[in-house]
């Protein structure tokens, strides 16, 4: 009985660690999109540039302690949802949210964000 305690007291604390990673996910989405200019998200939907490899090397300590959870949240977190979070923060660029190209280059910036979280 004692072993059935403890697995469901580890998954809950997994479920929280869980909940609490996607919370972060979408603030550090959010925060990331907030100061971005027209033009950065246009050259970002080109290809011109990154967001992941700045946050993974800011963060690679704690993405480094957290990895399973970090990795757990990025592959289960839907394109579509990181756009919603793109649009709800800068609604003035909707249209660039819309565009093919940036849940493209999101999905792109996401199997970059796993490998590089996945390295460290």
């Amino acid at each position: 009985m004692g072993r059935d305690v403890a697995a469901t007291e580890q998954e809950s604390e997994h479920r929280l660690l869980l909940e609490l990673a996607r919370e972060a996910f979408e603030k550090q989405v959010a925060r990331r999109v907030r100061p971005l200019s027209r033009g950065f998200v246009e050259r970002w939907m080109k290809g011109e540039l990154w967001l992941y490899s700045d946050v993974v090397r800011r963060h690679a300590t704690e993405l480094r302690a957290y990895r399973p959870v970090v990795l757990e949240v990025l592959r289960s977190t839907s394109i579509d949802e990181m756009l919603d979070i793109c649009r709800r923060t800068r609604p003035d660029l909707t249209y660039l949210w819309h565009d093919p190209a940036a849940k493209a280059k999101l999905a792109k910036e996401i199997d970059e964000a796993v490998k590089a979280v996945e390295a460290l």
